[in-house]
């Protein structure tokens, strides 16, 4: 065995035998059962320590290149696996791009919110304020439940906003909405869940992810059929009552009854309330939480993904008394996924009125928007049909004497993107002329002139 070493190099020296001996091995040029050269007499021939050569070896020893007995030496190991020449699994890193196609100038997405209102000076004041004070418990692990002063500021917002009977006993914080809804995965077993149709897609993917069981029931003008859903096997109902996505529809009073009443059919139903835009109605009152009317029988969640940032990932959810205790006894030892810090700063920014101001300057900002996106519609689309009920940040835009893919493509050759109703649907579209148009994204010139290309580009072609 000729072994070279360059004693100018910066690698070590018995990283360099060990790599050579190694790669050696490895391309079969040191066969099986082959006695290696004693650390003496390596050392020896090589100029250099004993303890260099000892470490290479030992090295080699206990990655299982190599064997050794006592008073033996050191022996080339078997290595069957390692002598076929290695499959080298390559797997391309994949980057999302988040921007729009490069002919799209206006992205009426109805997902983004208007991140340039956001008060960034405030939220970066409240997190000097936290990592500057001399707490250091701001990194040690907090409660598992999330930070009680953050849940009792998510209490207090959700009896006087949303009529939500709920304590900081029975909140539970949240990385996104998503890791709720897995986590009550784990709460409540393989379940039937039934879903509006049409209905949240991500919603669907992760329940099925869990190996739910998915039943989509068709809607009608009030919310999710309840004949239908009466006759189906399903135990859990996920809806939005408030303002169903993708439809805008606001479920009444007798149908929340109804569905509750479904609930008391049989033991262990229950009903999931995702409330996940209710902050922004625009005229009137919000409506009120479907929770209100029997805590027992809904699990609500809510996120301040719309209201304040997707990027903060902080949801939370509100668990019936008998589900808590459940909790309780079984996913206890799970530590909450938001970090302390960024609680400790939510918990501020809402105890010290900074979320309520926000969220009265949204409401402006986003009813601003809405009614310029109305009205550029009426003056530029004569034909189109609008539905939306004062709440939300989309619209439903319906051209009758179009298809979805020619009103989309319509978008698309006049420099704007608009997004397709049908992939909300199970089965049978009914909305074969209707897109959705989303306001909050985008500025008000922004809103006027895209409308105003798109009426152009669709009354000319």
């Amino acid at each position: 065995m000729q072994l070279l070493i360059d004693l100018n190099s910066d690698c070590p020296i018995y990283e360099q035998i060990y790599e050579f001996i190694k790669n050696e091995i490895k391309n079969g040029q040191i066969l099986p059962d082959t006695k290696l050269p004693s650390t003496r007499s390596l050392a020896q021939s090589l100029k250099i320590s004993r303890t260099t050569v000892v470490n290479a070896y030992e090295q080699l020893l206990a990655e299982g290149y190599l064997k050794s007995r006592g008073g033996s030496g050191y022996i080339v190991n078997r290595l069957d696996v390692l002598n076929i020449e290695r499959k080298k699994y390559k797997r391309e890193a994949k980057r999302e791009d988040f921007k729009t196609e490069d002919d799209t100038k206006i992205d009426f997405s109805p997902t983004k919110i208007d991140s340039k209102s956001f008060p960034y000076a405030s939220w970066r004041s409240i997190a000097r304020k936290v990592f500057s004070s001399e707490k250091e418990d701001v990194f040690i692990a907090g409660d598992k439940q999330g930070e009680f002063g953050l849940r009792t500021q998510i209490a207090d917002y959700l009896h006087t906003a949303r009529r939500v009977v709920c304590s900081p006993s029975n909140i539970i914080v949240g990385a996104g909405s998503e890791y709720l809804i897995l986590l009550l995965g784990l709460l409540l077993g393989k379940r039937n869940i039934a879903l509006e149709n049409p209905g949240y897609i991500r919603a669907k993917e992760i329940f099925k992810s869990m190996l739910w069981n998915v039943l989509s029931v068709d809607m009608d003008d009030e919310g999710i059929n309840i004949d239908i859903l009466e006759s189906t096997d399903a135990d859990i109902c996920y809806l939005m009552p408030a303002n169903q996505y993708p439809t805008g529809v606001i479920m009444p009073i007798n149908r929340r009854r109804e569905l509750i009443s479904w609930c008391y059919e049989k033991s262990d139903r229950y009903i999931i309330e995702d409330d996940y835009d209710s902050e922004f109605r625009f005229v009137g009152k919000p409506i009120p939480a479907m929770q209100g009317l029997d805590p027992s029988k809904i699990i609500y969640m809510g996120t301040f993904s719309k209201a304040i940032a997707p990027a903060i990932r902080v949801a939370y959810m509100v668990l019936p008394e008998k589900l808590m205790e459940e909790y309780e006894s079984k996913l206890k030892f799970l530590s909450c996924t938001v970090p302390r810090s960024n609680q400790n700063i939510l918990e501020t920014f809402i105890k010290e009125g900074y979320f309520e101001r926000h969220l009265n300057r949204m409401r402006t900002n986003y009813r601003l928007k809405r009614d310029a996106l109305i009205e550029s519609i009426r003056n530029n689309l004569s034909e189109a049909k609008v539905f939306e009920n004062n709440s939300g940040l989309h619209i439903l835009l319906t051209l009758d004497h179009f298809s979805e893919g020619e009103i989309i493509n319509f978008g698309k050759l006049a420099g704007i993107k608009l997004y397709p109703i049908s992939v909300f649907y199970t089965g049978r579209n009914i909305r074969k002329s209707t897109v959705l148009v989303g306001f909050a994204g985008l500025s008000i010139e922004e809103i006027k002139k895209g409308i105003e290309d798109f009426g152009k580009k669709i009354y000319t072609e």
